[in-house]
């Protein structure tokens, strides 16, 4: 494969988070329609706790972890994807 110009690090930094908050979006509203099925059938809904750390203040449910997962990702795909000029 021929790699192109490359992009200016800057540029690959707004493209990576445009990435991570359009997923971020996409994954709480799939995330909040699975909550509703799950609680609305009975089911143990995703915001139950999974990870509590009280003493570093840190509470996280599944929700959460798919949550942060999968715009962590996004960016980290996207940050490699654009490393050259083509996609």
């Amino acid at each position: 494969m021929a790699s192109g110009p490359k992009r200016p690090w800057w540029m690959r930094l707004l493209l990576s988070f445009g990435a991570g908050v359009g997923s971020a979006l996409v994954v709480a509203i799939a995330i909040t329609v699975v909550d509703l099925y799950l609680t609305g059938h009975g089911m143990a809904p995703l915001n139950e706790p999974l990870l509590n750390w009280s003493a570093a203040g840190i509470h996280l449910s599944l929700a959460d972890v798919i949550f942060l997962g999968a715009a962590a990702l996004a960016a980290a795909i996207t940050w490699r994807r654009t490393a050259t000029g083509g996609a």
